[in-house]
């Protein structure tokens, strides 16, 4: 997920996300077409969706309805999705994560040029979700270093179904950094609050699942709440820091045997 590891000829990453959460604007339905017309060239197509938001947290349960507006690149494997109060820049195709800041700049600069001079940012975050599949010889419970997989139940004539962690770290960033690890022996492992999407489906997700193997997940979603004006570079600058993090504990959390086989150091 480094910019090494984005370019692993058998990466393993699937999808990165980065979100800007900011204070809500009340009137960004009249903003959002002059934002697309910004980033037309790059993100030429768009959606519009009406999502309910149950809010839970209230004594009575209450529901908004929210309008996102997602705008995409030509291949469908890039897209930037806009809402009220948040920003995400999305994608099911990572070569260098220079590259990805690069384009997630870009973005961030046109939409603050709009934005109202008393918009805030409250939360960051940066997201990547890895699909792990057999090797060769090398098992999904062998590209992990917690060991955490499958524990055999064979002798109790039991087999292993499905499997699910969630841990979260305290970050120096002064976040969190929660990784969930699941592996299945079907395919219901992808996190449903992400998928599915809008964009093109990547072709390692595509691809059929090996027949009776066991399939595995890594996502790493790291995020960082703040109260700072909407300023692009700081923004980005600090989602870079992020990044590094959630770059590290991916190497923490696999294995140098599966590296290798993903690519690393070729």
């Amino acid at each position: 997920m480094s910019e090494a590891l984005g370019q692993l000829k058998n990466a393993p990453l699937i999808y990165v996300l980065a979100q800007v959460v900011f204070t809500r604007v009340p009137k960004m339905g009249n903003l959002w077409e002059d934002f697309h017309q910004t980033i037309f060239e790059q993100f030429p197509e768009t959606s519009v969706k009406h999502i309910r938001k149950i809010n839970l947290s209230d004594a009575d349960e209450s529901a908004t309805n929210e309008t996102q507006w997602g705008m995409f690149s030509p291949s469908k494997t890039e897209g930037v999705l806009l809402g009220s109060d948040n920003l995400v820049f999305h994608a099911t195709s990572y070569v260098t994560s220079k590259e990805f800041f690069e384009k997630l700049s870009f973005v961030v600069s046109q939409l603050s040029n709009l934005l109202p001079d008393k918009v805030q940012v409250s939360r960051l975050g940066i997201r990547y979700v890895d699909l792990l599949l057999p090797m060769g010889d090398l098992s999904v419970d062998e590209q992990v270093t917690g060991k955490l997989g499958s524990i055999s139940l064979k002798k109790a004539n039991c087999e292993f179904d499905r499997l699910e962690e969630i841990t979260t770290y305290k970050t120096a960033e002064g976040g969190s950094i929660v990784i969930r690890h699941r592996q299945s022996n079907t395919s219901d492992i992808l996190p449903g609050d992400i998928f599915p999407n809008d964009l093109e489906v990547p072709a390692r997700l595509s691809n059929p699942k090996p027949e009776g193997e066991v399939v595995g997940l890594l996502d790493f979603d790291h995020y960082v709440y703040c109260s700072n004006t909407f300023a692009p570079t700081e923004v980005i600058e600090q989602l870079k820091t992020m990044h590094d993090t959630s770059s590290q504990a991916f190497r923490l959390t696999t294995t140098s045997e599966a590296r290798k086989l993903w690519g690393e150091g070729e």
